[in-house]
């Protein structure tokens, strides 16, 4: 709970001080569009996580029961399917 709590307070913080800066310049309408990228990465991430659980955890297992060989690559793989999935998500494709 203590690592959540200290990532809630380092983006609160951050869009404490950025959402009224970009209501006072851009207006209403960039508050919107900030709101709905940050959903589509939800979305984004909530759907890698899917797929990871679906279709590649049966195959890799747990992460922390991998040699230190296979860590690497494994990781990279998945940091990748997350990237790809939040990025499709928030260009439209």
């Amino acid at each position: 709970m203590t690592e959540t709590k200290k990532y809630i307070d380092r983006f609160g913080l951050v869009l404490l001080v950025v959402l009224p800066i970009l209501y006072f310049t851009q207006g209403e309408n960039a508050l919107g569009i900030i709101l709905y990228k940050i959903s589509l990465s939800l979305i984004g991430v909530s759907t890698a996580e899917l797929v990871w659980a679906v279709f590649f955890k049966p195959v890799y297992g747990k992460t922390e029961s991998l040699s230190y060989a296979a860590l690497p690559s494994v990781m990279l793989f998945r940091g990748l399917l997350y990237a790809a999935l939040i990025l499709g998500f928030t260009l439209g494709l």
